[in-house]
């Protein structure tokens, strides 16, 4: 399954980078914007957000939910369309 995680951190110059390695031990992973990534995972939504959960704030805010198939986007480069192209059978 493709995961989208989203975040809103609130804490300036707060070093966050226990959270991106936590996303990034997934091991299929895009850091797509500033504060989204999608990862590919058999865990489920409830279960990733436990983990990450860990690395954040009390007053930060996280969201992770699963993708369809169906997407579009505008602006990114040709890598990171492939990116999504190339993620398909059982992850979806």
């Amino acid at each position: 399954m493709i995961y989208c995680i989203s975040y809103d951190l609130k804490q300036p110059g707060r070093d966050y980078n226990y959270l991106y390695d936590a996303i990034k031990s997934y091991g299929i992973w895009w850091h797509q914007t500033d504060s989204v990534w999608l990862i590919v995972s058999k865990d489920t939504a409830i279960d990733i957000r436990s983990k990450l959960i860990k690395y954040i704030d009390s007053n930060d805010k996280l969201f992770v939910v699963a993708l369809k198939r169906e997407w579009a986007a505008v602006g990114f480069n040709n890598k990171e369309y492939n990116w999504l192209n190339s993620i398909s059978g059982d992850n979806w």
